[in-house]
């Protein structure tokens, strides 16, 4: 959902769904947030009004790709459709909590694994085809980061990556210590599993967010519209 204002106080909510396979976007609905009770439930009510138009021309939903908002998971398993997560929004937030950490005491080695820890969140989405095959790549990395290659899971039981001796031997991750205690609970908790397992391994939302920029060229956050103002600089 694209808001028109930054923060948590938009009075607007432009939900779109856009067909990955040929970049089309089917439908855009406009919310206000006093419609909905808040801006919070903006984007629940957009997908709604944006299935529900999809269900009335005839179309059905086998899968839908987005980020991880509480309210959508929970509709669209009521719904009994497919929910896949975009990988650049849960890698980004990822992305945050491992830069905090890399600056702790005790934590300075795990500023040589951010960018690898980075791309391996796309790997493990990518070339993978099943949830548990994603997940068994990205424990693969718990062992990686300790020089270990061989994994004790069959859906990945080794590392791809050639035998070769580290040009840096202090990189990696003794084990036991605090460092890595730190980061197996970060990078291993329930809840990010549970996220890998339904990151997108095929279309991701980079489309979307393109036009969504685009928008901006007619809808800049900074300049307030009336709904009808907003729902044509929408539509153009």
């Amino acid at each position: 959902m694209r808001a028109d204002t930054p923060g948590h106080s938009a009075k607007f909510g432009s939900y779109t769904i856009m067909h990955m396979e040929t970049n089309k976007i089917l439908d855009l609905q406009l919310v206000q947030s006093n419609e909905v009770g808040g801006s919070y439930h903006m984007e629940k009510e957009g997908l709604k009004r944006c299935l529900d138009k999809l269900e009335s021309n005839g179309l059905a939903v086998d899968y839908i790709v987005t980020d991880r908002h509480p309210q959508i998971q929970k509709y669209l398993r009521d719904c009994n459709i497919t929910q896949f997560y975009d990988v650049w929004h849960f890698e980004k937030g990822l992305s945050k909590k491992l830069d905090k950490l890399s600056k702790m005491k005790d934590c300075e080695v795990l500023k040589k694994w951010l960018h690898s820890i980075k791309n391996h969140v796309y790997w493990s989405a990518i070339s993978s085809e099943s949830g548990p095959e994603k997940v068994a790549k990205w424990n693969s990395l718990q062992n990686h980061i300790q020089n270990v290659h061989v994994h004790e899971n069959h859906l990945f039981p080794k590392c791809e990556h050639p035998d070769k001796v580290s040009r840096d031997p202090k990189k990696w991750f003794q084990p036991g210590s605090i460092a890595l205690h730190k980061v197996e609970k970060l990078l291993y908790n329930k809840r990010v599993l549970k996220d890998i397992e339904k990151l997108s391994h095929n279309f991701q939302t980079s489309s979307l967010e393109a036009f969504h920029s685009l928008i901006l060229r007619f809808a800049p956050k900074n300049v307030i519209f009336p709904f009808i103002g907003m729902l044509c600089s929408n539509a153009l």
